[in-house]
């Protein structure tokens, strides 16, 4: 049978997908240990909530100039936590459907589904993690999982409450933490603790795992965790949205995970393991609200509280850097650029705002308050970033690109038929974009 000219196309790309992917595994075992063929690690691209495990939303990579709209696919149900991709640009997104599946990974070619699963409540507050054989992570209520690329379930391991988004916390290692409080560092291979569990609050109920979800979106007391961690894996160390029981507001925690010596009765070592320890504390002005996030370098991290202000903390000790008043805390998610640049999510409609960490301030680049920002952003290379506006009468929903040096905007992409407000937008290894809507609709832009 002859061949198609768009078969032929359309094999061209896979093939070039393919080839893309196998460079990028021997980049990685080219700069490794020699391990992490078979030790988990985030896979290129997009691979966790935030984009990475700082949370940065931040990707070197720039979109091509001739990205065009591929596809577009409905989940049946509502969007809420931002979506994901594997190494192969393969999109990953939970949704609240009343039926069906609710967990979904659609093949970035056309869209298609590479499978779905119905799983129970909690999921769709979670954002897949994808290991580099495109292995996602993702939690339930009462149950965190790992499935392998094809759906499949590897392991599935027992917790109190609901998962938030999971985090890599270096080679074969996965950080669970739940909305209960109780954290967990399992090795990603064999379902194995590689430190003791810990449970932050006393007031954990086992056989409640959905207790205190709704304070989970409204920050209230019974949410012990509302917000996925930020782990700085190259210092062994993660951060915390963290409401101790019985208190008036959330904190920024700080905790590490490192190997400690166990000292016997005489004061000698007997002992080395790992242990999740908790290293400072810091009240946030009003309470803390959102996920936090870390400096490209490790050295600071950032906080948005309730007052409407947001925060910048020395990593090793909590200490205040600078604070800076953003008129309200909006989604309360950041992204950060290597080089300092900082870009808040406002509320739906708000001014997009560029900001550029001085050090000892909060410099603003750019306040564009002809646009009504919809979206959380997204920081490329190239001194670019991505976010959604809307325009007009009709509320049309545009993915905009603008340059972070002066917040010009360089091109804008229109999202077919889309309305409300979006989840979050991920970027692949070699420059596709994915934006998933509030009401449902994943829309993918590749190279033409």
């Amino acid at each position: 049978m002859q061949q198609s000219a768009g078969s032929r196309l359309r094999r061209g790309r896979t093939l070039s997908s393919i080839a893309l992917v196998a460079i990028i595994g021997l980049m990685l075992t080219a700069c490794s240990d020699g391990h992490t063929e078979v030790r988990a690690i985030p896979a290129a691209g997009w691979p966790t909530y935030g984009g990475d495990g700082a949370n940065s939303n931040y990707t070197p990579v720039t979109a091509p100039d001739d990205l065009a709209l591929a596809w577009t696919r409905p989940t049946g149900g509502p969007i809420s936590a931002p979506l994901t991709m594997n190494a192969l640009g393969d999109i990953g997104v939970t949704a609240n459907t009343g039926n069906g599946c609710n967990m979904f990974v659609f093949d970035h070619a056309a869209g298609r589904k590479n499978f779905c699963k119905r799983m129970t409540a909690g999921v769709e507050l979670n954002a897949m993690a994808f290991d580099q054989n495109s292995q996602p992570y993702l939690g339930e209520s009462s149950t965190f999982l790992a499935f392998n690329g094809g759906g499949s379930i590897r392991w599935r391991m027992p917790v109190i409450g609901v998962p938030v988004s999971a985090k890599f916390a270096g080679p074969g290692r996965v950080l669970m933490v739940t909305t209960q409080g109780q954290i967990l560092l399992i090795n990603a291979q064999t379902n194995a603790f590689e430190t003791p569990e810990v449970r932050l609050r006393p007031d954990a109920r086992p056989d409640e795992p959905l207790f205190g979800l709704g304070d989970c979106v409204t920050g209230g007391p019974l949410c012990a965790v509302s917000a996925p961690p930020a782990v700085d894996a190259a210092n062994e160390r993660f951060y915390l949205n963290f409401r101790p029981e019985g208190t008036a507001q959330s904190q920024l925690s700080a905790l590490t995970y490192a190997e400690s010596a166990l000292l016997a009765d005489g004061g000698k070592p007997t002992d080395v393991e790992r242990q999740i320890i908790q290293r400072w504390h810091v009240e946030v002005p009003g309470g803390m609200v959102g996920p936090p996030t870390v400096s490209a370098d490790g050295t600071t991290v950032y906080a948005f509280g309730r007052d409407g202000r947001l925060y910048a903390y020395d990593a090793a000790d909590g200490s205040p850097r600078w604070n800076h008043d953003l008129g309200g805390f909006g989604f309360a998610t950041l992204a950060v650029s290597p080089d300092g640049v900082l870009i808040p999510t406002g509320t739906v409609g708000a001014p997009l705002t560029i900001l550029k960490d001085t050090g000892d301030g909060a410099e603003v680049i750019a306040e564009r308050t002809d646009l009504e920002t919809v979206s959380l952003s997204t920081i490329t290379g190239g001194d670019r970033a991505w976010t959604v506006v809307r325009t007009g009468a009709d509320q049309k929903l545009m993915l905009t690109e603008v340059s972070t040096s002066d917040g010009a905007t360089l091109r804008s992409l229109e999202l077919p038929n889309a309305a409300g407000f979006t989840t979050g937008i991920a970027v692949s290894a070699w420059g596709s974009v994915a934006v998933a809507t509030h009401a449902g609709e994943v829309f993918y832009f590749s190279p033409r």
